[in-house]
């Protein structure tokens, strides 16, 4: 057995989040016939802002850490809250869109944006460069888990669709831990899964809050992803004897 375990991120670490949202609008844009420049992108993504924090169960622990570009695709139906609180989520991304067609001055059908975004964004789930051979080198010698924020359905969603999802021992998801990773509630549903002997070689993200903040209440080493150091490199920072 592997004694040693690596703490994995998801978004902008493994798989592309904020490039990926903004290609899907602009492609959706397109697909409208709407011009699709930064400005048209900055629109929409201000009007599922504004649609997703005027809603009164955005901070609900299953969703609290859900973006509002990730509302625009996430899927809300079958999440253990109560069905009030379902109802209240359900359709967020169809009336994020009619926002943001009514800023961008467009008739075009908000439940036909919805959709198209939800099938664009879900094909750019892709891993980043070289991080199928970086986990499966670090997969050698230690348990790899993966911990992230935002609702179950999402998280686990992203982590299918990537091709990834087999290489992970333990899934953490901030929505079904009930806590936002970085908190020390989450770094305790960590460590206390941490049994049989095991310790933690290091956390690997590219957030100096959440990712950090999860390595610093956990007292272990953290690799910060940035444009210089990508997930490839990884592996090099393990100082397992």
């Amino acid at each position: 057995m592997n004694h040693a375990v690596v703490l994995v991120d998801l978004d902008d670490c493994l798989i592309p989040d904020g490039a990926a949202v903004r290609a899907a609008i602009r492609a959706v844009l397109e697909e409208l016939s709407i011009v699709a420049d930064e400005q048209a992108v900055d629109t929409v993504l201000a009007a599922a802002r504004r649609e997703w924090r005027g809603n009164p169960h955005c901070g609900h622990p299953e969703v609290q850490r859900v973006a509002s570009w990730e509302a625009l695709w996430a899927d809300f139906h079958d999440l253990p809250v109560p069905e009030a609180v379902v109802r209240a989520l359900v359709g967020n991304d169809v009336r994020a869109w009619r926002l943001a067609l009514d800023d961008l001055d467009s008739s075009a059908d908000a439940e036909a944006a919805a959709l198209a975004f939800r099938r664009l964004r879900s094909a750019l789930v892709i891993p980043f460069p070289g991080v199928e051979s970086a986990l499966d080198s670090l997969g050698e010698r230690h348990e790899l888990w993966l911990a992230t924020d935002g609702c179950r359905s999402l998280q686990r969603a992203k982590l299918r669709l990537s091709g990834l999802a087999g290489r992970f021992q333990r899934v953490f998801v901030s929505g079904e831990v009930g806590h936002p990773k970085g908190t020390p509630e989450f770094t305790a549903a960590v460590s206390t899964a941490l049994t049989g002997g095991r310790t933690v070689c290091f956390v690997v993200g590219d957030s100096v809050t959440t990712d950090l903040l999860l390595a610093e209440t956990g007292g272990w080493p953290f690799v910060r992803i940035t444009d210089e150091l990508r997930f490839a490199g990884a592996p090099a920072f393990c100082r397992c004897p």
